[in-house]
């Protein structure tokens, strides 16, 4: 199967976590400004994902490790 079809809910502290984040939603969850959220993705601190020509977001996975927290604590 298809994990795009069918993702597994991922949670942490109780509370579920999206896949892909919109860069204003690592902006406010970081606390930091667009400039940074760019610059740490080209620093490759962070991934960006492209949807389009004009939609882009940050894999959970990314902000995850960032953040020190492990794929086994999300769970």
């Amino acid at each position: 199967m298809n994990p795009v079809d069918n993702p597994e809910p991922r949670t942490l502290a109780g509370t579920q976590v999206p896949l892909l984040y919109k860069i204003s939603s690592v902006m406010e969850l970081l606390q930091v400004s667009h400039a940074t959220v760019y610059r740490m993705v080209a620093n490759g601190e962070l991934k960006l994902v492209k949807l389009s020509s004009r939609a882009s977001r940050i894999t959970s996975d990314s902000v995850a490790k960032l953040l020190g927290t492990s794929d086994k604590q999300k769970r």
